[in-house]
């Protein structure tokens, strides 16, 4: 037996609404008693009237679409599985069941059980109005946000029916009871949704469609529909409890048209170290990924700067370190149709991170240069921790990607996004240098890339070096070391 329910939600939103499985199964028929991993279950006896308790085994197994429960001892058996299917314009949960012996007569029961307790979670989670004259203030910014707001997600979502209710249920799903501003806008800069979220109540709203503003509940009206096929979401802390990572990509050159975009890898600033960076080019219609860091995040960074996956073309390895490996593996789940690229030494290693589906693409060790978009980025050879690497010269915007040939070890309590004075970095970045290269291969990477036009250094740890002078400080203060 199944049951399915259609969701206008992403699979991790409805995942987190659904909670545990176990607890689908309390109000399921005959169930008495739930333990880790056993249920007692009432069932009817064989011969005769009324009915035996059963104790049997509970087993849960959980994928990332599949909840499976498994419960009898025996021939008695009653099985339950939960998919949760990604259909790219929300979800479909499919509710099935099936048993044998004692309990096959429960399954059809069981299915249906399971299915209403995921609806009524659903409708629990729902957001209600209650719109305030001075929530849609702070909607329209016309307030000052409080000064404990604080930026606590970002991410990028497919609307199906209603934007407004759809925003508003993935904050809650995805963060959890707060007071939240959400923000909703499309990436034409044609549309723009702010909602004041107090617990599951939507207490302002203000929208910008084209020519059109509202506020309130004729705002909530004028948002329904999607502007287009994908809409941007971010949400502020109000009250600064609701701590959550954030995955927006900052741009550090360039523009819309053609720019390279920086995100901070995971790391927890007061105790220093390095903070590993990804970098993204976007050219046109086309999309290059370098270095990609860490896990799920990776994917929501891409999606908040494009309208489609499809148009990542390259992956670009400089070398496989610091969560990169972990990076590699979720777009190559994510992205197959893109191409990716690396020394020959490390293509070699992403060949064994399961990666199949994606193809590798190994370069000699000479220059060479791919296409994104309109534009080429040049590949440098280079050598770091013994290792052949790469660094990735973007002419357009004089950007130096430089890999792992630099980098800074930040010291505790101390960040900063950029550079403007190289002076106080300056010993920071020798003590990164001198413990990571080898001498000779260095200079001959140094001396190529100081005869480049860079107006920034993108190192692969630490802050963007910004400005012709403190690059042109930086490469002659480094050759200093080794002559």
């Amino acid at each position: 037996m199944s049951e399915r329910l259609i969701v206008p939600l992403d699979p991790e939103s409805v995942r987190r609404i659904i909670g545990s499985p176990l607890s689908l199964l309390e109000a399921a028929p005959g169930v008495e008693e739930l333990g880790d991993t056993y249920a007692v279950i009432s069932v009817p006896r064989i011969l005769g009237f009324g009915k035996h308790r059963l104790k049997v085994k509970l087993s849960v197994y959980e994928t990332e679409e599949t909840m499976l429960i498994i419960m009898g001892r025996d021939v008695d058996r009653l099985i339950v599985v939960v998919h949760v299917i990604d259909t790219g314009e929300g979800s479909h949960v499919v509710v099935s069941s099936g048993g044998s012996g004692r309990l096959a007569k429960l399954a059809a029961e069981t299915s249906s059980a399971v299915s209403k307790a995921i609806q009524s979670r659903l409708e629990a989670a729902r957001p209600q109005v209650e719109i305030h004259a001075e929530d849609n203030s702070l909607a329209k910014l016309e307030k000052t946000l409080p000064p404990e707001a604080t930026l606590v997600y970002y991410d990028s979502f497919t609307p199906v029916r209603d934007v407004p209710y759809e925003a508003a249920l993935r904050v809650v799903a995805l963060l959890g009871l707060d007071d939240y501003l959400v923000e909703v806008a499309d990436y034409y800069d044609t549309y723009t949704l702010r909602l004041v979220l107090r617990g599951n109540r939507v207490t302002g709203a203000y929208v910008s469609r084209g020519s059109l503003e509202a506020v309130g509940e004729q705002a909530l009206s004028l948002a329904r529909n999607p502007p287009g096929y994908r809409v941007r979401i971010r949400a502020w802390s109000l009250t600064g409890k609701t701590k959550a990572f954030i995955f927006e990509p900052e741009l550090i050159a360039g523009g819309k048209r053609h720019g390279v975009h920086r995100l901070m890898g995971r790391t927890q600033v007061e105790y220093g170290g390095l903070a590993p960076n990804m970098y993204i080019v976007v050219s046109g219609t086309e999309v290059a990924v370098i270095d990609p860091v860490g896990d799920e995040h990776v994917k929501h960074a891409v999606r908040l700067l494009i309208h489609d996956v499809e148009q990542v073309k390259k992956i670009i390895v400089t070398s496989v370190e610091a969560g990169v490996e972990q990076g590699v593996k979720v777009l190559a789940e994510t992205l197959p149709r893109a191409t990716l690229i690396s020394t020959a030494y490390w293509a070699s290693q992403i060949s064994s991170l399961a990666t199949a589906s994606i193809p590798v693409e190994p370069l000699p060790a000479v220059e060479s240069k791919v296409s994104v978009g309109g534009s080429e980025l040049l590949l440098i050879p280079s050598r770091a921790r013994g290792a052949p690497s790469l660094s990735v010269y973007d002419e357009k915007t004089k950007t130096l990607i430089t890999g792992p040939s630099l980098g800074v070890v930040t010291p505790p309590g101390v960040w900063t996004v950029r550079i403007d004075s190289i002076d106080e970095y300056m010993a920071m970045v020798k003590s990164y240098v001198r413990h990571t290269v080898w001498p000779e291969g260095f200079l001959e990477w140094l001396e190529r890339v100081s005869g480049l036009e860079v107006e920034r250094v993108a190192p692969r740890y630490g802050p963007v070096i910004e400005g012709r002078d403190n690059v042109s400080k930086l490469f002659s203060e480094l050759r200093k070391m080794f002559s």
